[in-house]
């Protein structure tokens, strides 16, 4: 009877310490995970690289999901307007989605929003993307500020999204 009790405080310790080695921060509050991945135009993004010099507008979506496609000018407009200030990153899911889709996706609505396609997901999984879109705000702290419901005027939210050590 001992022993079983010692083996399942003992496999319960594995778990939780595995479940903490594969769960990685991306909720309010937490630090964000840093993740790298090629964008379209062939330059990489890694999300560390911005911590210090400005803010992350962070975008997961795909070519097929109603919502991405109504939202898209607006994630449009602010990397337009507030580029200088915000870093905007949309990354394809991948999740029934193609290279080719997003292709002709960014051409036929003639977008520059910089974009990547997150090949097998690991970005995706990463940040524990269930449905699309989902935004993260990552403050210049590396900090996520907002997952989903980010306010759609955010000039003088990029001001308190960007102060340093908070």
């Amino acid at each position: 009877m001992q022993l079983s009790s010692v083996f399942v405080k003992s496999l319960t310790l594995i778990f939780t310490f595995a479940f903490c080695l594969t769960s990685h921060a991306s909720n309010i509050g937490d630090m964000a995970s840093d993740f790298s991945i090629q964008s379209t135009d062939e330059k990489l993004f890694k999300l560390s690289d911005f911590k210090g010099k400005k803010p992350v507008y962070l975008i997961f979506w795909n070519t097929w999901c109603p919502f991405c496609i109504k939202k898209m000018p607006m994630y449009q407009e602010i990397h337009s307007f507030n580029g200088d200030d915000i870093e905007v990153l949309a990354i394809n899911t991948s999740n029934k989605d193609s290279y080719k889709n997003m292709l002709s996706f960014i051409d036929r609505h003639q977008l520059d929003i910089p974009m990547a396609f997150d090949f097998g997901q690991k970005i995706s999984k990463q940040y524990q993307v269930k449905v699309t879109p989902t935004v993260l705000i990552i403050d210049i702290n590396g900090i996520v500020r907002h997952r989903n419901n980010v306010p759609d005027d955010i000039d003088q939210l990029i001001t308190e999204w960007s102060k340093i050590g908070r």
